[in-house]
């Protein structure tokens, strides 16, 4: 399962991002902006069933950093 999360998110950022996508990348290096991001997570909650608060999107970093809270959000 922890797999197919990261090939997801990986997925969905190279499709924002015009940079090659690696999970400790950080996520504004990207280019990724707030409203890419807020796609990103709705995707991610629609496909996990799962719930980000706006407390929780304000303190992510890093890719690997959505990769981990989901999977702690499925567990």
């Amino acid at each position: 399962m922890n797999e197919k999360i990261s090939e997801i998110i990986l997925d969905n950022f190279k499709k924002v991002s015009k940079k090659k996508v690696n999970i400790n990348d950080n996520i504004r290096s990207l280019g990724v902006d707030s409203l890419d991001l807020a796609e990103l997570i709705i995707e991610a909650e629609e496909k996990f069933n799962i719930s980000i608060s706006d407390a929780e999107i304000l303190k992510l970093e890093y890719v690997k950093d959505i990769i981990e809270l989901i999977q702690n959000k499925i567990q």
